[in-house]
């Protein structure tokens, strides 16, 4: 663990003299914690992606100016999830600007019933999720949301590929079992 932190400020440090490499080594080192990390922020495969790349941009470009910091992990999760929330807001208002100069757009009141619907599904799966343990909702988003096989989760989680599986199993019948039981309440 230290010899990891000691490598991460050596690069940080090259990479603020300017050192392409170090950026590269960076980007290496922390590329699948950052998209796992942006993932659970954004659930856009691309444009994760793209705010990944704009922030490595961004370390290079403004290199001079790089804080000097013991914990680079933090420092670039940090950034990352402020580039995330910029460009998500930007997102957000061109999209609110599009919907009210689309001359096809549906009514506004299916719009809001179309909202509504969709934030009930997501509060149920919201507290559907909560209800499982840390190990198994990381599984899960990189069983299905990074697409991860069953032995690239074994490796990531440090268990073995049996294990992964039965997780991954367990936390399906978990879902399963208090999506049934909300889908069962409203309609009693």
């Amino acid at each position: 663990m230290k010899q990891l932190k000691d490598k991460e400020f050596i690069f940080w440090t090259k990479l603020k003299d300017g050192n392409v490499d170090a950026l590269g080594e960076l980007y290496d080192m922390f590329i699948n914690e950052l998209f796992s990390y942006g993932m659970q922020l954004c659930n856009d495969k691309s444009y994760v992606m793209d705010c990944i790349h704009d922030l490595f941009l961004n370390l290079y470009k403004y290199r001079k100016n790089l804080a000097t910091t013991d914990n680079v992990k933090y420092y670039l999760f940090r950034s990352l999830k402020n580039q995330i929330l910029k460009k998500s807001n930007n997102k957000t208002s061109l999209f609110k600007e599009n919907i009210h100069h689309n001359i096809y757009s549906s009514s506004i009141e299916d719009e809001i019933i179309t909202s509504e619907i969709s934030n009930e599904r997501a509060l149920r799966l919201s507290n559907a999720m909560n209800s499982l343990s840390k190990k198994q909702r990381k599984s899960l988003l990189l069983r299905f949301t990074e697409e991860r096989s069953y032995e690239e989760i074994a490796d990531i989680m440090e268990v073995s590929v049996q294990t992964s599986r039965t997780i991954i199993y367990r936390a399906i019948k978990v879902l399963r079992k208090n999506m049934a039981f909300l889908i069962l309440s409203i309609f009693s």
